[in-house]
């Protein structure tokens, strides 16, 4: 049964304590605790281990011959424990190591060219940017938290509903396609969608083909509306490119489009407001179970975006101004 002993940290404590003033009544006072407490956790440890780590002499306790063997090993496991507590502190302020951030392809982009480079004073810390893209059912199920994921932006809720999702933008998505594609194409409504050269996402695709969701501009009614194509993509910067060169009709945020939108580039399909919106949101472990480096890397990432997104809102909106996506 020895082999299944449990210590208890606090024990070994008050047995060393005790071993340096020989007193319970001295050892309680230095440890803050009653002394009543004291005497209990010794008497419990000694009773469970079946051997006497003190003897009482006329004025003080002093160590048996197994305490004064079992002591070096009492001290040596108590530094160990303050070394490693003292070393998941540090680690949780050191600037270095890894810190990886997921993401579909299009905020992977343009964390590269908008975000990363404004976090100052990172040290040596590691900065991986990966490609996440969702599959059709992790809008309605949930995302996957990767096993080596620090931070994840993304357009869906956490499957596990331990971590935290924090909202960051509430983005409108519909169709578009080129003014020459729409001259050749023509289209009103998204039930004419069937008739068209729709450009796919890989992920998406459920019997050769993608289901595109609006929410009709005249009521809160949802349609799913099933599309095919010629074109299949892994991404939607990808599909974009082709859209760009009059291969058919998208379907992407408006609020990543907003040059092309502006310059005439790519133009919305429908006259009507007929979209669906997704919630842009960054997902991530609470912050106790944090390094100090995630932390860091994390609040740099959400203030710029959120900066940006309110900077962006706000130029939108007047007639005159541009925005960056």
């Amino acid at each position: 049964m020895m082999n299944k002993l449990q210590l208890k940290n606090r024990e070994l404590k008050i047995i060393s304590v005790i071993a340096a003033t020989h007193s319970i009544g001295d050892a309680a006072a230095l440890l803050g605790m009653a002394q009543a407490n004291v005497s209990k956790y010794l008497s419990d440890f000694e009773t469970r281990i079946g051997l006497k780590v003190f003897e009482r002499t006329t004025r003080q306790l002093a160590l048996t011959q197994f305490g004064e063997a079992l002591l070096p090993y009492v001290n040596a496991t108590l530094d160990k424990h303050s070394q490693l507590i003292n070393f998941i502190a540090d680690y949780k302020h050191e600037k270095r190591g890894k810190v990886t951030v997921y993401a579909p392809t299009g905020i992977v982009n343009y964390l590269a060219r908008q975000v990363i480079h404004q976090i100052k004073d990172i040290g040596d810390i590691r900065i991986s940017l990966k490609t996440s893209n969702l599959a059709r059912n992790e809008y309605s199920e949930g995302v996957s938290f990767p096993d080596d994921c620090d931070i994840l932006i993304t357009y869906a809720q956490p499957k596990d509903e331990s971590l935290v999702a924090s909202k960051l933008a509430h983005y409108s998505i519909t169709a578009f396609a080129t003014a020459e594609y729409l001259e050749k194409h023509p289209i009103s409504s998204p039930k004419e969608l069937i008739n068209h050269s729709c450009i796919l996402i890989d992920s998406m695709l459920v019997d050769d083909a993608n289901i595109w969701r609006f929410r009709s501009h005249d009521s809160d009614e949802i349609q799913d509306y099933r599309v095919t194509g010629n074109y299949i993509c892994d991404n939607t910067q990808s599909a974009l490119e082709l859209a760009r060169n009059h291969l058919g009709i998208v379907f992407a945020p408006e609020e990543s489009l907003k040059n092309e939108i502006l310059s005439g580039t790519l133009v919305p399909c429908f006259p009507h407001q007929e979209e669906w919106w997704l919630d842009l949101t960054a997902i991530f472990r609470k912050r106790e179970y944090q390094p100090w480096r995630v932390q860091l890397v994390l609040d740099g990432i959400l203030n710029c975006l959120r900066q940006q997104i309110a900077h962006a809102a706000k130029h939108y909106s007047a007639p005159d101004e541009s925005s960056s996506p």
